[in-house]
C-alpha cells in the first residue's frame, strides 16, 4: 500500500479505463463528498490535457447531489464514453442531460443488481441472473436499461430456466480502477469504516478490481499506526489496498448534511423526541394514510421523498417500535434520516453490508415497501425513472417494488410542469381543499418508461396501493380499483375529471378517515394493533 496526495490520484486512471465508485448515494449518501476531491481533480486533467478520456464509469445508485457535484464532473464528451448505473439524477443534471444528448452510452440497471455485480465480477461468475425487472424497461423486450439512443450493446439477457423467465445482467469483464471510501486506514493499507452510517460494498468492489488484474483507491480521514486496528473493526483488508489518500477535511463528511454525527454510526442513540416532526400538509397527509398499511411487526423500506415522512409520523405517533424500518444503505431498526442524511438511520439495531441488504429485498423477506411514483397507468403500471423527458434511473426502486409483499406508492394525484403550476392544498380541520390543481395529470394512459409492472405484481400475489392525498387506488385483475375518496373531494371533477382513464370504483367506496386531516392524529397505534 501506497500514500499518495489526491492530486495524484487522476494519474493512475488511463485513457479507457473502466472506473467504479462505491457508494449509493443519492442526495445525502456520504459518496457525494467523499469522491468531490478526486472528481474535480480527474474534470481539471482532462480539461487541460485531454485524458483520462474514453473511460467507462460504474457506479450503484448515484455519486452527487442533484445539482453539480459528483459525477457531474465527468460529463465532458470524450471523456466519461460508457456508463452503467443504478441512478442518474442523483447525479446531477448534467448527467441526465449528457445522456439525453447522447454524449455517452448510457444505462440503468437496478441498485440492488449493481451491488449483487460486485460479487459475481469477484467470483468469476456470468453476471447476476434475477426476475427483478421483469416486464419492465430493463427486460430486453422492452429496452434492456437502455438510457439513451446511444446505447447499443445488449447488457441484459432474457433466460429460461425451468419452464420461467429469468434476466441475466452481464458482469462486466474488467474493472481497471475501484475507488473506495473508509474512515481510517493503518500503515500496512487495513481500512475501518468505524464512523461510516453505512456499508456500500466496499469489500467486494475491491475484490471486483483485484480479480480482473485492477487497482484499489481508498479515501480516508486519517492514518493510524500499524497493528492499533481492532481486526474486527477491519471491513477492507490491506492487501487488496493499493493506495491510499487522506482527504480535506471539507471532502470527508459523514453525509451530504452532516460533518459527523456519532448516532448515525451507532455511537450512541438520542431521545426519539428529537427527532424533527413535520407539518400537515399534503406530503403529512399521504404518510398518514400509508402508515395506516403497516401492522406490528412489519419489517418496511421507505423510499425517498413523500415516503421518508412515514417515519417521522410513526415518531409522532410513538409507532416506530412496532415495526422495523430499514434502509437499502444496509440500515436496520431505529428511524431512516432525511433529506441529505439520507442513507442513514437514528437509533438504528444494526449496519449490514447494503449487498446483504438487497438479498433479503430480492428474497422476499420485505414486508412492506413505500415507494413515490410519477405516472400510472390503467393496468397498474408505473413510471418512477423518467421525468419530463429526462431518464433519472431506478435506484433501489425496483428490488423494493420487486421483493415486498405489499407496495404502497405515494405522491400526489397531480403535479406540475413548473413551481408555479404544482398543485396546492390546505389541509386542516377533517377535510381537503384544493387551492391549486396541478398542470399535469399523473394517472394517464400511457406511462413514459415502465418501472413497475402491475401484470407482474399481481402474478406474484402481492397487494399494490397507490395513495394520494385525494384517493387511494387498489390494483385488481381489472385495473386500477378506486377504494378511497379524501373528504371534502368531488368524485367528478377532482378525481375522474383528472385521470385520462376510467378507474374502477368500488360498490363500497369509503372516506379516507377525517382524523387524518386534523393537526393531532393520535389513531395509528390502534390501528396498527387491531391488524
Amino acid at each position: 500500500m501506497k500514500v499518495i496526495p489526491s492530486s495524484e490520484v487522476p494519474k493512475l486512471i488511463k485513457d479507457g479505463d473502466s472506473v467504479l465508485m462505491t457508494g449509493i448515494t443519492l442526495g445525502g449518501f456520504a459518496e457525494e463528498s467523499v469522491m468531490e476531491e478526486l472528481l474535480l481533480e480527474l474534470e481539471n486533467r482532462f480539461l487541460e490535457t485531454g485524458h483520462p478520456n474514453n473511460m467507462t464509469f460504474y457506479w450503484q445508485a448515484a455519486v452527487g447531489d442533484m445539482n453539480t457535484k459528483g459525477l457531474s464532473h465527468i460529463c465532458h464528451e470524450g471523456m466519461m464514453t460508457k456508463g452503467i448505473g443504478g441512478h442518474l439524477n442523483g447525479c446531477g443534471r448534467a448527467m441526465t442531460e449528457f445522456s439525453r444528448d447522447n454524449k455517452a452510452e448510457i444505462y440503468n440497471w437496478p441498485q440492488g443488481v449493481c451491488v449483487g455485480m460486485l460479487h459475481a465480477i469477484a467470483a468469476h461468475q456470468p453476471g447476476v441472473i434475477t426476475k427483478i425487472g421483469l416486464k419492465t424497461f430493463m427486460d430486453p423486450r422492452y429496452g434492456g436499461g437502455r438510457m439513451n439512443d446511444a446505447a447499443k450493446d445488449d447488457l441484459i439477457e432474457l433466460l429460461n430456466i425451468d419452464g420461467e423467465e429469468w434476466l441475466l445482467y452481464k458482469a462486466p469483464k474488467k474493472i481497471n480502477v475501484a475507488i473506495i471510501r473508509g474512515t481510517v486506514a493503518d500503515e500496512n493499507g487495513n481500512i475501518s469504516m468505524y464512523k461510516e452510517g453505512y456499508k456500500l460494498g466496499q469489500l467486494s468492489a475491491a475484490e471486483a478490481a483485484r480479480a480482473t488484474g485492477g487497482i484499489v483507491i481508498c479515501q480516508v480521514e486519517r492514518i493510524v499506526k500499524a497493528g492499533t486496528l481492532n481486526p474486527r473493526l477491519v471491513e477492507v483488508p490491506g492487501i487488496l489496498i493499493d493506495y491510499v489518500y487522506v482527504a480535506k477535511p471539507e471532502y470527508h463528511w459523514q453525509t451530504a448534511a452532516s460533518i459527523y454525527n456519532p448516532v448515525f454510526s451507532g455511537e450512541c442513540k438520542v431521545p426519539m423526541d428529537s427527532i424533527p416532526s413535520v407539518p400537515l400538509t399534503e406530503r403529512k397527509l399521504i404518510a398518514r394514510r400509508a402508515a395506516m398499511e403497516l401492522k406490528v411487526g412489519d419489517i418496511v423500506n421507505l423510499g425517498v421523498g413523500n415516503p421518508t415522512v412515514v417515519s417521522n409520523v410513526a415518531a409522532e405517533e410513538g409507532c416506530s417500535s412496532m415495526f422495523t424500518l430499514t434502509t437499502e444503505s444496509g440500515g436496520i431498526g431505529g428511524v431512516p434520516a432525511a433529506g441529505n442524511d439520507f442513507g442513514c438511520a437514528w437509533n438504528g439495531d444494526a449496519i449490514i453490508e447494503s449487498g446483504s441488504i438487497f438479498d433479503m429485498y430480492d428474497g422476499g423477506s420485505l414486508d412492506v415497501g413505500c415507494l413515490g411514483f410519477l405516472e400510472v397507468g390503467p393496468n397498474g403500471d408505473l413510471n418512477a425513472s423518467k421525468r419530463n423527458g429526462l431518464g433519472i434511473g431506478v435506484g433501489g426502486f425496483m428490488n423494493i417494488a420487486g421483493g415486498a409483499s405489499k407496495v404502497v406508492f405515494m405522491g400526489t394525484f397531480t403535479g406540475g410542469k413548473t413551481r408555479e403550476s404544482t398543485p396546492k392544498f390546505k389541509v386542516g380541520d377533517g377535510k381537503l381543499t384544493i387551492v391549486r390543481e396541478g398542470d399535469m395529470k399523473k394517472f394517464i394512459n400511457q406511462v413514459a418508461q415502465v418501472s413497475f409492472s402491475g401484470e407482474v405484481a399481481l402474478d406474484l400475489g402481492k397487494k399494490i396501493l397507490y395513495v394520494t392525498e385525494r384517493a387511494v387506488f387498489e390494483l385488481v385483475r381489472e385495473g386500477l380499483k378506486l377504494i378511497e375518496i379524501a373528504p371534502g373531494i368531488d368524485l367528478q371533477k377532482d378525481i375522474l375529471d383528472q385521470m385520462e382513464f376510467a378507474p374502477i370504483i368500488a360498490d363500497d367506496l369509503k372516506e379516507m378517515p377525517k382524523e387524518l386531516f386534523q393537526e393531532e392524529w393520535g389513531g395509528l397505534k390502534d390501528i396498527m394493533n387491531a391488524q
